[in-house]
C-alpha cells in the first residue's frame, strides 16, 4: 500500500515566498462512520468477483473521491483479490470433460478454443457465427455456453474474488475504523517522506530523562539521547542516508539537538530519489506501525519538517507533535508493518521483516556494551539509592559530543557518545570507560579523545594493563584506573578531587532562612538538611550546620537541625503522657507510634530519626535487651528493676554443678588475678 501525493487530500499555500503543503490526516473520531460503512461494504462482497465492486459506490459511501481512493487502498492490508481455483469451479459445475481432455487452466482452455477456431472456421469468427461456434465447442467438453464463457475469463481481474486475510498470518478478522484510520495516517505520512529530499527534527535531549525518572526510585538507571543517536548512526550507514547534528545552544548540558537526514547529493537524478531510504529510517526511529516502544519518543520531538517535491516544485511539510501522535504505535502483532531490519542483515542482503525496535524493550544487560559498564552502573545505582553517590546522577549514553568536521569529507560529521554522564547542580561530567580489546579500538578512541583534549568535562576510566596504550592522553583528562571491574567509590573519590565546590555551596547557604524554617517547624530531618545546606556527605553536613546552630538551634548527626525549646517541650509532654498512662516502660514500636500520633510533623521521619530524637531527652532512656527487642523507659526505672531482679535471683537456690578442673597455665609476672570478680558484659546499646 503506497499513496501518491496527487491522490491525497491536501492544502497548498504560499507563506513568505515559500510554498507549504498541509496533508489531510484523520483526527480521533473523524470519518469513523464513513470508514465503518466502507468496511461493511467489503464484508458483504467477500467471495464475490471484482466486477461486482463499484468505485462509484465507494465514493458515495465516503463522500470524497480522494479520501475514498486512499481508504480503499488502506483496506488492501486486510482485503485482497484472489483468482478462482480451477478445480473448485469445475467441481461446482459438475464437469469432468475438461479434466479428461487434460485442460487444467483457463489458459489451456483458450488455446484449445483457438485451435478449434483455426481448424473449423479458418481462424476467424464473425459476430453472427460466434454464438454457434462457442456452443459447438462447449458440447465437446460437456459444457454450456454460459459456463464456457465464464471459464475462459476465470483468471481475469474481473473474476478475482474478494477475500480477507492477514498479511502476517495472525488472526483473520475485520479491521476496526480506528485501525484503518491509523494506517491511513501512516500511508499519508510515508507518501510525503517518499518524495522528500531531507527531513529535519528538533529533539529535546532532556525528554529522555523525564520519561524515565520515577520519584520512588531516585537512583534508577536512565538512558539518554545517545542511545538513539548511536542507533541512528548505525542505521544511516546501512541505508546510505547522511545526517547532520547540531546543538541550538551551548548550554551545559545542551537541551535542543537538531537532526537533519538527507540522501547523497548527486549532480543527476531527482531531488527526492532517496525518499524511500528516508521513509525507512524515519519509520525505524519513530517506530510507527511496528510492535514495541518507539526509539525516538514523540515527547522528545519539539519540531519536525521535511522538504518534499511533486509537480516539479518543492514544498515545506511541517510535522508537529499532535500530527506524529496520529501515527500507529503498538497496534498488535497481526498488523506489524514490515520494514528493513538493519540488525539482521547478513552478507549485505537487505531483508524485509518485522522490526521490533526500541532500546527500552531489551533487557537491562543488553543496553550495555560490556559487563564492566553494567556492573559499574548497578553499583552506582545502589550507592545512589542509599544516598552514597555524593548527589551525582548517572545517565547512560547521554547526548553526543560533536567532533570538529574534517575538511574535504563528504560523509556525516563525527560524534563521540560517552558511556555515561554524571550530573550534579551545574556540573556535568562525561565518563568514558576505555577497554583493551583490539588495537583498532584503541586507535579510534585515541583519535577522538585527542580532538577533545581541550575539554575539562571528560573523565576517563582506564584498565591498568592498558595504561601504557593511553599514556599520550593521560595528562589531558582525569583518570580512574581499575582492574577487572570499575569501582564506583574510586570514581567518586576522583570526582571529589576534580570538583571541589564545597566552599561555593557553603556560600550559597541562606542561614537566616534555614533558622527561620527550623524555628517554624521545630525540626528539620537530616535528609532535609542535606537539601537546605547544599551538602552531599555527612562530613560536609556537620560543617555546614555550624553556620546555622546557636543558642536556640542545635544539630545532631542522624537527627538533623532542631529547636532546643521545641525538643524540651516535646520531651516533657511525652514523659507526662507516660506517667499518666501508669506505665514506666513500653515497647519502642509503641512509643514511635504514639509520637507520630501526638505530633503529625514526625510522620515524615523514619524510625531511626525519631529514636535519635528521643535519645536526646535526659528523662528518657532506650534499653535493648536484644537486637530484636527495645523498650522506652523513664530514667532510673531500669535500676529499680535490676535491684528487684537481683533479690529474686538470690532467693532461688543455686544448682550444684561439678566443676571441671582447668589446666594450669603459667601466669606472667605482674598479672592481676581476675578469678574473684565475675565476668559481666557491657551494654552494647546504651
Amino acid at each position: 500500500m503506497r499513496f501518491s501525493l496527487q491522490d491525497i487530500k491536501k492544502h497548498v499555500q504560499k507563506r513568505g515566498g515559500e510554498l507549504t503543503v498541509s496533508l489531510h490526516f484523520l483526527r480521533p473520531g473523524e470519518m469513523r462512520a464513513e470508514i465503518a460503512r466502507l468496511i461493511d461494504y467489503h464484508e458483504k462482497l467477500l467471495g464475490q468477483p471484482q466486477r461486482q465492486f463499484s468505485d462509484d459506490d465507494v465514493r458515495a459511501l465516503v463522500g470524497d473521491y480522494r479520501m475514498a481512493h486512499c481508504l480503499a487502498a488502506t483496506l488492501s492490508r486486510w482485503y485482497n483479490r484472489r483468482a478462482c481455483d480451477w478445480d473448485e469451479v469445475l467441481q461446482g459445475i459438475g464437469n469432468t470433460g475438461l479434466s479428461e481432455a487434460g485442460i487444467a487452466s483457463p489458459v489451456q482452455l483458450r488455446l484449445a478454443l483457438y485451435d478449434y477456431v483455426n481448424e473449423h472456421h479458418a481462424g476467424f469468427l464473425d459476430a453472427g457465427m460466434r454464438k454457434e461456434a462457442l456452443e459447438s465447442f462447449a458440447v465437446l467438453y460437456h459444457l454450456t455456453a454460459h459456463d464456457l464463457e465464464y471459464l475462459l475469463a476465470l483468471d481475469s481481474d474481473e473474476e478475482a474474488l474478494l477475500v480477507r486475510e492477514s498479511n502476517t498470518g495472525a488472526i483473520n478478522r475485520a479491521p476496526t475504523p480506528d485501525e484503518v484510520a491509523a494506517f491511513y495516517n501512516s500511508g499519508v505520512f510515508e507518501a510525503a517522506l517518499f518524495n522528500a529530499s531531507n527531513v529535519h527534527f528538533v529533539i529535546d535531549c532532556n525528554a529522555f530523562l523525564r520519561s524515565q525518572q520515577t520519584p520512588d526510585q531516585p537512583g534508577a538507571q536512565t538512558a539518554g539521547v545517545g542511545a538513539v543517536i548511536k542507533r541512528l548512526c548505525y542505521l544511516a550507514r546501512k541505508l546510505g542516508v547522511y545526517y547532520d547534528l547540531a546543538y541550538e545552544s551551548a548550554g551545559n548540558p545542551p537541551t535542543l539537538l537538531h537532526l537533519t537526514l538527507y540522501g547523497p547529493q548527486e549532480m543527476t537524478g531527482a531531488p527526492q530519489q532517496y525518499g524511500l531510504r528516508l521513509a525507512r529510517l524515519c519509520r525505524m526511529l519513530l517506530g510507527y506501525g511496528v510492535q514495541g516502544n518507539r526509539n525516538l519518543p514523540l515527547a522528545a520531538i519539539t519540531q519536525a519538517e521535511a522538504t518534499i517535491h511533486f509537480l516539479q516544485r518543492s514544498y515545506r511539510f511541517s510535522m508537529d507533535s499532535s500530527l506524529l501522535k496520529l501515527l500507529p504505535s503498538d497496534v498488535g502483532a497481526q498488523f506489524i508493518a514490515p520494514t528493513w531490519d538493519a540488525d539482521s542483515s547478513k552478507g549485505g542482503r537487505n531483508e524485509l521483516r518485522p522490526y521490533t525496535g526500541g532500546h527500552n524493550r531489551v533487557p537491562t544487560n543488553a543496553i550495555f556494551d560490556s559487563s564492566i559498564e553494567q556492573s559499574f552502573a548497578e553499583a552506582f545505582s545502589a550507592l545512589a539509592q542509599s544516598s552514597g553517590a555524593d548527589g551525582w546522577q548517572l545517565e547512560r549514553e547521554p547526548e553526543p559530543i560533536l567532533l570538529p568536521s574534517s575538511s574535504g569529507e563528504a560523509s556525516s560529521q563525527g560524534i563521540f557518545i560517552p558511556d555515561f554522564a554524571l550530573t550534579r547542580d551545574q556540573h556535568r561530567i562525561y565518563l568514558e570507560i576505555l577497554g583493551f580489546w583490539t588495537p583498532s579500538y584503541r586507535e579510534r578512541k585515541l583519535q577522538k579523545l585527542q580532538q577533545l583534549a581541550s575539554r575539562s568535562d571528560i573523565l576517563l576510566a582506564i584498565p591498568g594493563e592498558a595504561k601504557a596504550a593511553f599514556a599520550s592522553i593521560a595528562s589531558n583528562f582525569p583518570i580512574v584506573e581499575y582492574e577487572g571491574q570499575l569501582s564506583a567509590t574510586e570514581l567518586l573519590k576522583t570526582l571529589r578531587n576534580h570538583i571541589d565546590d564545597f566552599a561555593d555551596r557553603l556560600a550559597r547557604i541562606d542561614s537566616e532562612e534555614v533558622r527561620r524554617r527550623v524555628m517554624q517547624e521545630g525540626w528539620l530531618l537530616e535528609r532535609t538538611c542535606f537539601e537546605v545546606l547544599h551538602c552531599y556527605r555527612r562530613s560536609e553536613l556537620a560543617q555546614a550546620a555550624e553556620r546555622v546552630t546557636g543558642e536556640t538551634i542545635a544539630f545532631t548527626p542522624g537527627v538533623g537541625l532542631y529547636d532546643k525549646l521545641w525538643l524540651e517541650h516535646l520531651g516533657v509532654s511525652f514523659v507526662e503522657w507516660l506517667e499518666e498512662s501508669g506505665r514506666h516502660t513500653l515497647p519502642l514500636t509503641e512509643a514511635l507510634r504514639e509520637m507520630r500520633m501526638r505530633l503529625p510533623a514526625l510522620a515524615e521521619g523514619e524510625d531511626a530519626n525519631i529514636e535519635g530524637l528521643m535519645s536526646l531527652w535526659p528523662s528518657i532512656q532506650i534499653r535493648r535487651n536484644s537486637i530484636f527487642e527495645a523498650v522506652v523507659e523513664l530514667a532510673g526505672s531500669s535500676e529499680e528493676g535490676d535491684e528487684d531482679q537481683g533479690v529474686d535471683q538470690e532467693s532461688i537456690p543455686k544448682k550444684t554443678v561439678r566443676e571441671r578442673r582447668a589446666a594450669y597455665k603459667k601466669r606472667p609476672a605482674g598479672a592481676i588475678n581476675l578469678t574473684s570478680t565475675p565476668a559481666t558484659q557491657q551494654d552494647l546499646w546504651g
